[in-house]
């Protein structure tokens, strides 16, 4: 009988399911993290912390540094058995989670509220609602929105240190060139208390590995930078225009 930790190995499971996997572990050891630091105070925790940021500055990741909280409880019946050397993915999969743990803890540096978004699953009203709500709450923690909230000389007309960065990042020829814009971008939302949902970060690190899948994320990341800003004019225009009927209608 072929188990799961079977099918990761004999490479059945799709790109997207990886994806799916490589998110939630991340955001599941992110969320251990986030719970010891800011509501434990634990020391622990800090010092692990420490540890993660250990190289993030110069775009390397210290292996033996993030290793505990990288693989203690890998989950091998998705990802596979990140001991052995027969299956490729381990290597981009753990990329991927080990830079969203290094990211997170520069972000978390010296705040006491959680800076990684977490989802509230307690849900109210119909299915369709409570979906609704779910996806406006991962839109509001996405990357991309989180770029756009942290770019506050945005109007649409030039290109900031903020889109540059993401452009420099666009045009990068591999992931250590992508990983040292995202330095600069993370550490600018800590400065502004910006969250980000890091389970989504993930995946999107994992698929910037991926030549098919990359494009696709810069798509993504663009609509929810940009989706902003034209959703703000729109609502703007729309008041206006309220505010001119009312003064008609009054007069």
């Amino acid at each position: 009988m072929m188990t799961a930790a079977t099918m990761t190995n004999e490479h059945v499971l799709s790109v997207d399911d990886r994806k799916q996997a490589v998110g939630r572990y991340a955001n599941y050891r992110i969320g251990k993290l986030q719970y010891a630091y800011t509501v434990q105070a634990s020391s622990v925790a800090r010092a692990h912390l420490s540890l993660l940021r250990r190289g993030i500055d110069d775009g390397r990741v210290r292996w033996m540094n993030v290793g505990f909280d990288l693989y203690e409880d890998w989950p091998q019946d998705t990802l596979g058995n990140p001991a052995l050397d027969n299956d490729s993915n381990i290597v981009t999969e753990t990329r991927a989670i080990a830079t969203a743990l290094q990211m997170y803890a520069l972000h978390q540096q010296s705040k006491s509220q959680g800076m990684a978004w977490m989802p509230d699953h307690k849900s109210t009203g119909n299915g369709a609602e409570a979906k609704q709500r779910a996806q406006s709450e991962h839109f509001r923690y996405s990357f991309g929105r989180a770029c756009r909230m942290i770019d506050a000389d945005q109007d649409g007309s030039k290109a900031t240190p903020v889109l540059r960065r993401l452009q420099i990042m666009e045009d990068a020829p591999d992931f250590d060139g992508i990983r040292h814009q995202l330095y600069s971008l993370i550490r600018m939302m800590r400065n502004q208390d910006v969250k980000l949902d890091y389970q989504a970060f993930a995946q999107d690190l994992y698929l910037l590995q991926l030549p098919g899948r990359r494009a696709s994320v810069f798509h993504r990341w663009a609509r929810q930078y940009y989706a902003v800003h034209k959703t703000a004019e729109t609502k703007e225009g729309e008041k206006a225009k309220r505010t001119a009927e009312v003064q008609q209608h009054g007069q």
